[in-house]
């Protein structure tokens, strides 16, 4: 792996998708893809992270160790970009940031 190597916002909910469903064929169709389009994004994720996260087979898919600790944080990726979307876009707020005052030593 390259270590300026970045994933796809693609590439990682291929994985998602294929990680929720188990299955190529109905995580391509969640995703409104083809199941081709989905294989090659999730191979490019793999071959770029130099890790295999699916055992693949004619019937399933079946995450590997890799895989399901990777998985948390495509998960925190993805639903950090859909926060992000809807912040720009107006359709949720923005938090207030707090500041907080902190008491001085008194000599």
């Amino acid at each position: 792996m390259s270590e300026s190597y970045q994933p796809t916002l693609t590439q990682l909910r291929a994985f998602a998708a294929v990680a929720t469903h188990l299955h190529f064929g109905s995580a391509a169709s969640d995703l409104g893809i083809s199941q081709p389009t989905l294989s090659r994004a999730l191979a490019a994720l793999e071959i770029g992270l130099g890790v295999t996260l699916v055992e693949r087979s004619s019937r399933r898919a079946v995450l590997t160790s890799v895989g399901r600790r990777l998985l948390p944080y495509a998960h925190r990726t993805l639903d950090a970009t859909a926060e992000f979307v809807a912040l720009a876009s107006g359709t949720a707020s923005l938090p207030v940031p707090r500041r907080a005052v902190l008491p001085t030593a008194v000599e």
